[in-house]
């Protein structure tokens, strides 16, 4: 059977509550969050939904890059990157959380101590070199893992970083020693690793080529 075309581009706002649903059923069993959050209920899902489309709305309004892998016009994986150039409005953001608050709330409270150490853990580790980008979350629905859906978002998202030398490479982390593996595999070098005894948090960066060769230059001018 032949494979159906893939096709990365940015998302549009039509498509945001599917690629919240992609990232949901993408996060439910990554480790990190089944660490904090009880993906197992309902209650959860929901709430992990609504949080996934805020997000989405608040970067897109701020011009933020959000990939969407598309097949046959369906997000199959998206990626979301934070661009510090582009700030997100705070009036905006309050007005999109406040209705979700009591939701969310209770999502999160029922393993505080833990959601605290995944936060601090998930902290990037000092000295990267201004100005990165933080890919902050990759998302392949489980239909199509496998199927070099995240590849392709990946690759995206490093083309996005090549075209601007001023940005020296892409920042994220992971709980999850087989997407290490993958990253690694793309070019990322782990920089640091905190483990949390359940979890282990893997620190990455891609260093941009580009943003080098440019300062290569700029020494020898």
């Amino acid at each position: 059977m032949a494979r159906k075309e893939l096709l990365v581009e940015r998302l549009s706002g039509e498509l945001i509550p599917e690629a919240a649903d992609v990232l949901t059923e993408a996060f439910k069993t990554e480790e990190t969050t089944a660490y904090h959050l009880d993906t197992d209920r309902y209650s959860v899902i929901r709430g992990m939904k609504a949080l996934d489309r805020i997000f989405l709305q608040m970067y897109m309004e701020a011009a933020r890059p959000i990939l969407a892998a598309l097949e046959e016009g369906h997000v199959v994986g998206v990626g979301i990157l934070r661009d510090p150039r582009r700030r997100v409005s705070k009036s905006n953001a309050l007005l999109l959380f406040l209705p979700e608050l009591h939701r969310l709330g209770a999502m999160y409270l029922r393993h505080p101590i833990r959601t605290l150490r995944i936060m601090a853990a998930s902290r990037p580790p000092r000295g990267l070199r201004e100005q990165f980008i933080t890919f902050e979350a990759l998302g392949v629905h489980p239909a199509h893992q496998g199927k070099g859906v995240g590849k392709a978002l990946m690759m995206y998202a490093q083309k996005l970083a090549q075209g601007d030398p001023s940005v020296t490479g892409i920042y994220l982390n992971t709980g999850s020693e087989k997407n290490r593996s993958f990253y690694e595999s793309l070019g990322y070098e782990t920089l640091s690793v905190r483990d949390l005894g359940r979890v282990v948090v893997y620190h990455m960066f891609w260093s941009n080529p580009l943003a080098r060769q440019t300062t290569s230059a700029a020494m020898t001018t």
